[in-house]
């Protein structure tokens, strides 16, 4: 699958208001901006299903000229509605989105999403198109796994206009959270395994380039720089508003 970046001429954005409605009806905040749920027992799956169809009659040729946060927008927001689909196929015969799986293929692995007119998989989507081409390691606080340790998924789309604003509030709100601590009494970060998962993409030194969101560790860089760092147990369990 290939994928080419760089805008080739103007071209009409996708429209999200499909998405951008789902979301704002069926996600909710537990916790503000902290925890979020899905509710998948009244979700419209109809209209979801219309919105992954005008996610599938994107061309290669029409992706490949937008500009790249369009195409981030775009490839993000399509990971996150097909993730919601895929619990959906399910529910509510499944306690996590690992139910969807087998011993013998993980989840993310199953190719059953269509993008570019291929069959896809989540993996494909995250490992290939997005995480190797884009290079920022705010996408992990917006791709969202479906799972209750997962950064919460937001109840806006994503939209190329403001995309990098959006995903750094995210990633600040992520390390702002209880699933990103700092500790004093004994001098430690407790991380959400993401940052064990995916540490090369925040660069050689991950507690360097921690030490720059010091007011959402509640710690001096110099103090993060200087902490051990635990990873926490993932929590799997599915992000189910109930």
């Amino acid at each position: 699958m290939s994928l080419l970046s760089q805008p080739m001429a103007v071209a009409q954005p996708f429209d999200q208001q499909l998405w951008d409605e789902l979301l704002q009806e069926y996600v909710h905040w537990p916790v503000a901006n902290n925890e979020s749920r899905v509710d998948y027992n009244n979700f419209d799956q109809a209209k979801l299903q219309r919105y992954l169809v005008s996610v599938a009659k994107v061309s290669q040729v029409q992706f490949n000229a937008w500009t790249q946060d369009q195409q981030l927008a775009f490839l993000i927001n399509a990971y996150n509605a097909y993730t919601v689909q895929f619990v959906l196929s399910a529910y509510p015969n499944i306690t996590s989105i690992r139910d969807l799986g087998s011993w013998f293929q993980s989840p993310w692995k199953k190719k059953r999403f269509d993008l570019f007119g291929e069959k896809v998989s989540l993996d494909d989507i995250e490992h290939e198109l997005i995480r190797p081409v884009y290079n920022n390691p705010w996408i992990h606080s917006a791709v969202v796994c479906a799972a209750k340790s997962c950064p919460p998924l937001q109840s806006t789309a994503y939209r190329a206009e403001h995309l990098q604003q959006q995903l750094e509030r995210a990633f600040r709100a992520f390390l702002n959270s209880d699933k990103n601590t700092y500790h004093a009494t004994n001098n430690q970060l407790q991380l959400s395994s993401i940052f064990k998962w995916y540490k090369e993409d925040f660069g050689a030194d991950l507690k360097r380039y921690l030490s720059h969101y010091s007011k959402e560790l509640k710690a001096e860089p110099r103090v993060i720089q200087a902490a051990s760092i635990v990873y926490l147990d993932y929590d799997w369990s599915l992000n189910a508003y109930e």
